[in-house]
């Protein structure tokens, strides 16, 4: 098993992605492995988002790991993660304010959309 996921993620690697989205979840090791190839991930991505980022950066969704030969990567100039507390009266268990986190996906191809 643990070949296997070398494998996986040597064929992922080989295509030199700063940042792999999955639409469920990981192994522990695949995770590990992803991170000394210095690939970051993002897991449990609903599958409309997928589709809206794809469609924004130009990737090619791959369903399987089988298909990798033929994918296309998307492209954008920076990622990254902010978190912001929601000030709009929504409160949450004891009325904390509820932290909500986001991921900006910067300076896609202009034809392709806009979030």
């Amino acid at each position: 098993e643990m070949d296997h996921l070398k494998m996986a993620v040597a064929k992922i690697d080989s295509h030199q992605p700063d940042i792999l989205l999955v639409e469920k979840s990981v192994s522990r090791f695949a995770q590990d492995y992803l991170l000394a190839k210095d690939i970051s991930l993002v897991l449990n991505v609903k599958r409309p988002l997928l589709e809206r980022i794809a469609r924004c950066t130009g990737a090619q969704i791959v369903p399987s790991i089988d298909n990798l030969s033929q994918q296309k990567l998307g492209t954008c100039e920076s990622f990254h993660v902010d978190k912001f507390v929601e000030e709009h009266g929504s409160a949450g268990q004891a009325g904390k304010k509820l932290l909500k986190t986001l991921m900006f996906f910067e300076g896609c191809p202009k034809p392709l959309g806009c979030t």
